[in-house]
């Protein structure tokens, strides 16, 4: 399979902190991630990575195969549009002048008619021709939306795009998201705090903490908890359970494991036979906002990250 995104071993240091950690991923094409952490887990310095703001301390990161801090391209950049941080536009400017302006910045051949389709598109047309600076938080966010996809980006990286909107505005952003994907077979990589409004959208979900990614998962409402007593087991073995797919490892220790997968006991029990002679297990649901908690709490580093730029 060719991913469109591949980070390996990424690891960025800041004013000598380090911020990621041995970050590895893939992501495929057509698929919406929600980026989930508390504030200064490193999602937003992840998303700048890929963006090419942020250059790896060590590590590559590949776009359709190509490194993009080792083999840069402006054709590479232009198939990612994003939002991160607050979008900055003309505030003297109109919303139709503000996108002409931005596309002209990019070399991007475009008719009015374009303009309009796109503000039609985040359900701003009827306001096209007002000021930047009279527009509402809902449309100044539906703005960076449009702007963002006004290439025709393969790839879209959202750092918190629904911060400080109404409900309504959640929803309209939140379908307009996956219509991107639907019309348009687009990879969308969305960062938030909030659960609940990730789990909404998300095909998979990562989990930050502390720089780390620190459980990944399809997104379902409820997953198990397996806790395993084994036989003593060597780090080999161990390495090996944990490059299983479908299960994720949380804990580990060589007579005791903690493991998040959507299987049930038959049929995790036979992928893990052949690897670990078993004494004991124990499954329980969780819900994914217990899941969530539960990792923070659980994260395997206690350094502190909290930096403005994470």
């Amino acid at each position: 399979m060719t991913y469109l995104i591949e980070l390996k071993d990424v690891n960025i240091d800041i004013k000598k902190k380090q911020i990621l950690k041995e970050v590895n991923f893939k992501f495929e094409k057509g698929k919406i991630y929600g980026l989930l952490g508390p504030n200064g887990a490193g999602k937003t310095t992840l998303l700048k990575s890929i963006l090419g703001v942020f250059k790896p301390t060590s590590g590559d990161i590949l776009f359709n195969g190509h490194n993009i801090y080792r083999q840069p391209s402006m054709n590479i950049m232009k198939e990612i549009g994003s939002i991160i941080e607050f979008p900055g536009f003309y505030a003297n400017l109109t919303l139709s002048e503000n996108l002409a302006l931005h596309m002209s910045y990019h070399r991007i051949k475009y008719r009015q008619e374009q303009i309009d389709k796109l503000l039609n598109f985040v359900g701003l047309s009827k306001q096209k021709d007002k000021l930047f600076s009279q527009t509402s938080l809902g449309m100044k966010q539906r703005m960076g939306i449009a702007r963002s996809i006004a290439n025709d980006p393969q790839l879209l990286l959202l750092d918190e795009p629904t911060n400080g909107l109404d409900p309504q505005g959640i929803k309209q952003v939140r379908e307009m998201l996956i219509q991107e994907v639907e019309l348009n077979d687009r990879t969308i990589i969305v960062s938030s705090h909030l659960l609940n409004e990730i789990n909404l959208i998300a095909d998979q979900l990562l989990f930050m903490n502390n720089g780390e990614i620190i459980l990944t998962t399809e997104n379902k409402e409820e997953m198990n908890l397996f806790e395993i007593q084994i036989v003593q087991s060597d780090e080999e073995k161990l390495e090996e359970l944990q490059r299983l797919s479908g299960i994720e490892v949380i804990k580990s220790t060589p007579t005791y494991l903690e493991i998040i997968t959507a299987m049930e006991e038959p049929e995790l029990l036979g992928y893990i036979n052949n690897i670990l002679q078993i004494r004991e297990i124990k499954c329980s649901n969780i819900s994914l906002e217990d899941l969530y908690l539960y990792l923070l709490s659980e994260s395997r580093s206690e350094e502190d990250v909290q930096y403005a730029i994470s």
